[in-house]
Formats: C-alpha cells, structure tokens, sequence
C-alpha cells in the first residue's frame, strides 16, 4: 500500500506541473479491494485429478488488497485517451492431499500435507475513445467509452509437499507472464451531479482460453460542493473476474475472483 500512495503521489506531481500547459483531464484513484477466489490450476496435468482445487483442496485464503487506478482524457482528435491500472493478487492455502497429484515433474503422495500458492498480479493499460457527442446530447448525463485495454498477467503457481518417488519433500513451480489484449467497454451514468453510477467490462476468448472481467459501483461526487479545482470523491462497487486457460505454457487453469471495493479519488 505504501508503494502504491508513492507512486500516486508522485504522478501527482507530474500531471499537476503540466496541468497548466495542457487541457488535460486527469483522476486518480486508490483503495481496497476483496479478493474472494474460487477454481482449479494444474501444471503439466496428466488426468483431471491433478487439477488443485483452491477451495477444497488448498483452502487458500481470502484476501484484501490495494487496487491503484489513473485516467488521462485530452481533447486531441483521433488520439485515444489512456487508463492505467494495477491490482497485485496472491493467494496462500494448506491441506492435505486425498489422492495422488502430478505438478510439474513430481507426483505428490496422498495422505501427505501440501503447500499451494498462485499469484495473478495485474497491470492495465487501456487505450480508448468517448462516445462522440453522446455526453454533449444527454447534458452531460451519460458518457460510454470504448476500445483497447493491454493487461499483463504475471502468473505463478508453486506447490510443496511429498513426493511420491523419493519419499522427500520437494517444490516446484510455474511462472510466466501473459500479455492478454481485451476488448473495453465503460459507462457513467449521472442523474445529478452528486451521484454517478458506474461500470466497465474487458473481455476476449480465443481458442478455449478466456478472460473476462466487469466492475460496477457508485460513486459518490463532490462536484458543486467544493468549488476546488480539485474534485474528490467516493466510489463503492462490486468486481468479478475468470480466468480460463487450457494447455498455455503447460497450465491449465480456472481461476474466479469476486468482491467488493471501495476507491477514493481526486478529479482535476
């Protein structure tokens, strides 16, 4: 949490240096996020009980993290605006295995205690459009944008536990960055000013891999209380994302994540 309010702030100071030379439109945001996880992953599976159940087998854990996002919007035709996001994700659990597993190169003894671990950090990059004239035409009511947005997954899953060989107790794990281009769709929805509801989706399926997530909340404006250049707010939603991969890089996995969030963020 630490290295994400440094990095805010010195964005910050950035943006607010160039604010006056440019009509950039400019809101930061950062805040909590749970981080509920459901699913399987295997490494190098040879049958379908190889897959570790996050829940049932692994009892990882739940988690509370930070999520960081920044937004750029200038007036520059045919230029797309840019959002950035990053959300780290890791997860921890212990069980005891009720058969056989294979992970990787090692096939783990049953009735032996295991150590399971999966990281899905995220960054986003998102290159986009505004609807055009539609926030003009509604008077400033609805705004939708759409376009392209560039995450980066850094994948790693590591188990621990007993080989059934060796009788030794052996680790071995899977890493591997995935750079996954997603469709984007977003809206904000604006009866009066103090209130907003807002929601956005990225998702793309190839193959039999796909990935998709949407977030939806509400957001709470201070627009025409503070006569500030800078515009607080408050936005609380809920946030699901799946991840589906089959045979990438020798994994296969379905991983869910879902909860709810709360983000504070400053418009200028």
């Amino acid at each position: 949490m630490k290295k994400a309010l440094g990095s805010v702030s010195l964005i910050f100071l950035l943006v607010g240096s160039s604010k006056a030379g440019f009509l950039v439109d400019f809101e930061v945001s950062v805040g909590g996020i749970q981080q509920k996880p459901s699913g399987y992953a295997s490494y190098k599976p040879v049958i379908g009980s190889d897959r570790i159940d996050l829940k049932r087998d692994a009892n990882v854990e739940d988690k509370t993290n930070y999520w960081v996002k920044l937004k750029f919007e200038h007036p520059i035709p045919l230029i797309p605006n840019v959002k950035l996001g990053h959300m780290p994700m890791k997860f921890d659990g212990r069980g005891t295995l009720n058969r056989d597993i294979r992970w990787g190169n090692f096939t783990y003894r049953a009735n032996t205690e295991f150590d399971f671990s999966v990281k899905l950090d995220r960054i986003d990059g998102t290159l986009y459009y505004n609807f055009p004239f539609l926030k003009t035409a509604t008077a400033g009511v609805l705004d939708v944008e759409f376009g392209v947005n560039l995450r980066a997954i850094n994948f790693d899953g590591k188990l621990t536990g007993v080989d059934k060989t060796s009788s030794q107790r052996v680790s071995e794990s899977k890493s591997l960055t995935l750079p996954i281009p997603m469709g984007h769709l977003a809206a904000e929805i604006s009866p009066i000013r103090l209130i907003s509801l807002v929601g956005e989706l990225n998702y793309v399926k190839y193959d039999k891999n796909s990935y998709y997530d949407y977030a939806a909340g509400l957001r709470l404006n201070s627009h025409g209380i503070l006569l500030l250049p800078l515009k607080p707010f408050v936005e609380i939603g809920y946030r699901y994302e799946r991840l589906k991969l089959v045979d990438v890089s020798d994994i296969d996995a379905q991983v869910k994540i879902k909860g709810g969030y709360v983000l504070v963020g400053i418009k200028f």
